[in-house]
C-alpha cells in the first residue's frame, strides 16, 4: 500500500496583520507567477496549488506559505474535492520542497489542517519618572538657560526629552532620544537670525508685515515635515529608530489645501480636513522599515465633530443661563470651556491612537472624560497656586496618565518584529536624515 499524499489548497484568504499586496508579491516570487495567473490565484474561490505531496514536503510548503501570510490548507489527495483552478506543472515553475525551510511536525486532520492564529496580548506603556526628580532637572535647566542668555536651552531640551523618553517603557524596554544639543542649537540660531531679519525688513519696509503671515503659512508644511523628520529620526526603541517620510507637497494639501476648502464650505469639510491631517502624520511615520497605518475614515471625525458641537453649544448655553441666575458669568463660562476642551482632546486622542497600526500590531487609547478633566483642573489649580513651580509635577502627572491609558495590542511576538526592523532599517534614509539634522523647534 502506497503512502498517502496531500494537496495544497488556497482560497485567496490572507492571515490577519498581513498586507494583501505584499503577500501577492511574495507568492509571485516563490512560484514564478505572471500577473494574470496571480490574479486568478487570488480571486478564485478554490485553487489547488500543488498535489501529490508527501507529508514531509507538505509540511515544508505549508510552513513557508504560512510565513508569507497566506491561509493554506492541506487535503488528502485521494479525497480532495473538485476545484475551480489548478496551478500545477503547466503554470507554476516547480519549487523543490527541499529548498524550503524545514518545519516542525504537523498533525493533519482527515480533511483540513487549520493554522493557529497569532496570539494577541495587550502591552501597556509605563512611566517611571517622578515630579521631585524632574524638578531638579527642570530648575537647573531654567537657571542655566537664563545665565547663558538662552544658549543652554538646547542642552535643556535634550536633558528633558531624554528624561521622559528614558522613563517611558513598553514591554520592559525604555525609549531613547538620540539628538545632540548642537543640532538643536543650530536650528535655534537659524530661527534667531530669521527673526532679526524679519524685524529689520519690517522696519525698513512696513508693507512687509502685511505679507509675513502669508510667508509663514507657505512655510508651515516644510516646517512640519522637517520638524517631524528630525524628531522621529532621533527617537528609538530597542535600538531601532523611528522615521518620517512625508513630502512637503502632501503636507501642503493636508495643512493648507484642506483647511482652505473647509473655510470655503463654511466648516462643512472641517472634520474631513482633520482626518486628512491625522492620516498624513501617522501614515508617513514609521518604525524601522515598517510604516504606521491609519484606519479611521472621515465618518469617525464627523461623529466627533457632531457630538462636539452639541457639547459646545449645550455647555455655553447652560453657562449663560446659570450666569444670569447667579449674577456673574466667569465661572460658568470657564466650566463650559473646560467641558469643550476636555471632550475634543479626549475624543481626538482616542481616535488617533486607536486607529493607528504598526504591521500586525495596533495601538489603543482609553482616555476617560472624567479622569482627564480632573487631571487638567488639578494641574491648573496647582500651577496657579504655586506661580508655576508645580510645572514639573504637572508634566510628570500628564505623562503618567498617558502611559496608563495607552496600550499596544500585540499580535504574535514583539521580539521577532523588532529583530526584523533592526535588520531592515539600517539603510532607511539614515544618511539623508543626518545631513539635514537641524531641529526647527517643532
Amino acid at each position: 500500500m502506497s503512502d498517502p499524499t496531500y494537496s495544497l489548497v488556497f482560497s485567496g484568504e490572507i492571515a490577519d496583520g498581513f498586507d494583501r499586496d505584499q503577500v501577492k508579491q511574495d507568492f509571485a516570487r516563490l512560484f514564478k507567477l505572471g500577473a494574470e495567473r496571480l490574479e486568478q490565484l487570488f480571486n478564485a474561490p478554490r485553487t489547488v496549488i500543488k498535489r501529490g505531496l508527501t507529508l514531509e514536503d507538505a509540511e515544508r510548503y505549508l510552513d513557508k506559505l504560512n510565513v508569507l501570510g497566506a491561509r493554506v490548507q492541506l487535503e488528502p489527495s485521494e479525497t480532495a474535492r473538485p476545484f475551480a483552478l489548478e496551478l500545477v506543472a503547466k503554470d507554476v515553475e516547480e519549487v523543490p520542497a527541499a529548498q524550503l525551510a524545514p518545519a516542525a511536525p504537523i498533525q493533519i486532520p482527515p480533511r483540513t489542517m487549520p493554522r493557529d492564529e497569532p496570539k494577541r496580548r495587550s502591552v501597556g506603556f509605563e512611566f517611571t519618572g517622578s515630579g521631585g526628580e524632574f524638578f531638579r532637572i527642570w530648575i537647573v535647566n531654567l537657571l542655566l538657560t537664563i545665565v547663558t542668555l538662552g544658549i543652554y536651552s538646547a542642552w535643556a531640551k535634550v536633558r528633558t526629552l531624554r528624561y521622559f523618553y528614558g522613563n517611558t517603557r513598553l514591554d520592559e524596554n525604555s525609549f531613547e532620544y538620540l539628538a545632540k544639543p548642537m543640532q538643536i542649537l543650530k536650528g535655534r540660531i537659524i530661527a534667531v537670525v530669521l527673526l532679526i531679519l524679519y524685524s529689520v525688513i519690517g522696519t525698513l519696509w512696513p508693507l512687509f508685515g502685511m505679507f509675513s503671515g502669508l510667508l509663514v503659512a507657505i512655510a508651515t508644511p516644510w516646517l512640519i515635515v522637517r520638524g517631524l523628520s528630525f524628531h522621529l529620526h532621533n527617537s528609538a526603541w530597542r535600538g531601532v529608530r523611528f522615521g518620517f517620510d512625508g513630502k512637503v507637497g502632501s503636507a501642503a494639501w493636508a495643512f493648507i489645501g484642506w483647511p482652505l476648502l473647509a473655510l470655503l464650505t463654511l466648516g462643512l469639510l472641517f472634520p474631513l480636513s482633520l482626518q486628512r491631517q491625522q492620516r498624513f502624520l501617522i501614515e508617513h511615520s514609521r518604525y524601522g522599515a515598517t510604516q504606521f497605518g491609519f484606519t479611521a475614515g472621515p465618518g469617525v471625525f464627523y461623529a466627533v465633530a457632531g457630538i462636539g458641537l452639541l457639547v459646545t453649544f449645550g455647555g455655553f448655553g447652560l453657562a449663560y443661563f446659570v450666569g444670569k441666575m447667579i449674577g456673574h458669568f466667569v465661572v460658568p463660562m470657564m466650566l463650559a470651556y473646560l467641558a469643550t476642551f476636555v471632550y475634543f482632546r479626549v475624543a481626538l486622542i482616542n481616535v488617533a491612537y486607536s486607529s493607528s497600526t504598526l504591521g500586525p500590531h495596533r495601538l489603543n487609547a482609553r482616555y476617560a472624560y472624567g479622569s482627564y478633566a480632573a487631571l487638567v483642573v488639578t494641574n491648573g489649580l496647582a500651577l496657579l497656586c504655586t506661580l508655576g513651580l508645580f510645572y514639573p509635577w504637572a508634566r510628570v502627572r500628564t505623562a503618567c496618565y498617558a502611559a496608563e491609558h495607552v496600550a499596544m495590542n500585540v499580535s504574535g511576538d514583539l521580539d521577532g518584529f523588532v529583530a526584523d526592523q533592526r535588520n531592515s532599517a539600517t539603510a532607511t534614509g539614515g544618511e539623508v536624515a543626518e545631513f539635514f539634522s537641524v531641529d526647527l523647534g517643532l
